[in-house]
């Protein structure tokens, strides 16, 4: 069993939100040895969905790692969704922190705009495809340990 800043990994629950089936099954299969709960969605709407069926349950998402480019609700409405909030016909979200949910994006867009656009809307970190293991782990375990302690 592994800790995250005293708190065990098996305990935190993350989305991963791709449109390609085949980086889902990667990204599930690099974060497996570590633990954690793992929840996909193929798509931003789906991505919403299950953040707000989760909100204020023991199950709610604790880390979202997220692509830019998706069709219908992208990587870049997700993050404005959670961070402004949304209440419309769709969805009913309360504006979630940096703290409350981190947003990494996992995207092969690696252009400075989309970069600072993510950012500027919310997200806590990019990261670019390919996917170096270490790396993401080192930023999901900075992310959750800002979460723990921002609970303390």
């Amino acid at each position: 069993m592994k800790e995250i800043a005293g708190v065990n990994s098996d305990t935190f629950t993350i989305l991963i939100v791709d449109d390609i089936a085949l980086n889902l099954l990667l990204l599930d299969k690099m974060l497996k040895p570590f633990d954690f709960q793992i929840v996909k969605a193929a798509n931003g709407r789906e991505a919403l969905e299950t953040i707000q069926s989760r909100i204020g349950t023991p199950d709610s998402i604790d880390l979202a790692i997220v692509d830019l480019m998706m069709p219908d609700i992208d990587g870049f409405k997700v993050i404005e969704h959670v961070r402004n909030g949304c209440d419309n016909a769709e969805f009913r979200i309360p504006a979630q922190s940096k703290s409350d949910l981190p947003i990494l994006i996992l995207s092969g867009m690696n252009f400075g705009e989309d970069i600072e656009r993510g950012l500027a809307l919310g997200a806590n970190q990019f990261i670019t495809k390919p996917i170096v293991m270490t790396q993401l782990y080192s930023i999901i375990v900075e992310e959750l340990t800002k979460k723990v302690e921002a609970t303390k």
